[in-house]
């Protein structure tokens, strides 16, 4: 079974498309899916539109709701609890956004690289074949710049895009991992990088590696939900306390 996990905040003019294109390409593929929603208090149709779609795709949809807007950090542990719990040891966890800017097409690489044996696939900006359509150029600064400071404090064979949270995980080796009471210690958009150093500064050993990404931000109707300033405060603050102070989320 693959799980996909998606958080939600106010994505009703994305999320129909995004659900749409992951049941009808996984159905060809004759793979069955859980679908995770978590809409995460938003305020608009997101939780109506998952509520009508689900009833019309061949695909099981289980959609949690927060009733008020907890972050990605919390929305993320409240899938994973979700999927850690009723999946079985062979089955994957997949993690994409919901803005329609990841395409299914890519999880199905990401499927395809556990299968052949790693334990993390991350979908990266920064391998070769990689595209990226719709970004602003300063997003795309900002996000090389944190990625090579990762690198440098935290090297990781294979890795070079540590924030990008389009990623699969084996079940069977991020279990233990995760459900320890302290991983998801970050509420925002830290957490993408969190998951990866927490994952890798653990005693138990894991490969990673990753595919190229094509990152489909010409798709995505909105606006987006990153703040800037906040997000590089946050980024840096993780730095710091990862690199520099004791490490325990046991």
């Amino acid at each position: 079974m693959i799980y996909f996990i998606l958080p939600a905040y106010n994505e009703e003019k994305n999320i129909k498309l995004l659900l749409n294109d992951i049941s009808n390409f996984y159905k060809k593929k004759k793979i069955l899916l859980n679908i995770i929603v978590i809409n995460d208090g938003s305020s608009d149709k997101t939780y109506k539109n998952v509520e009508i779609i689900k009833k019309k795709i061949f695909h099981k949809i289980t959609l949690i709701n927060h009733k008020k807007n907890m972050g990605l950090g919390t929305s993320l542990k409240t899938g994973f609890n979700r999927a850690l719990k009723v999946s079985k040891q062979n089955d994957i966890i997949i993690t994409m956004d919901s803005d329609n800017s990841h395409t299914a097409q890519n999880s199905y690489l990401l499927i395809k690289k556990i299968n052949q044996g790693y334990d993390v696939v991350i979908a990266s900006r920064y391998t070769k074949f990689s595209k990226t359509y719709g970004l602003s150029f300063l997003r795309k600064v900002l996000s090389f710049a944190s990625c090579i400071i990762f690198k440098i404090f935290f090297p990781i064979k294979n890795v070079k895009d540590y924030t990008c949270g389009f990623r699969a995980f084996k079940i069977n080796k991020i279990k233990n991992i995760m459900q320890k009471k302290k991983f998801f210690s970050e509420k925002d958009f830290s957490v993408s990088a969190d998951i990866i150093l927490k994952l890798k500064l653990s005693k138990i050993k894991l490969s990673f590696t990753e595919i190229p990404l094509t990152l489909r931000y010409d798709l995505k109707q909105g606006k987006s939900k990153m703040k800037i300033i906040k997000t590089v405060y946050q980024t840096l603050k993780l730095i710091i306390l990862r690199r520099f102070f004791l490490f325990n989320y046991s």
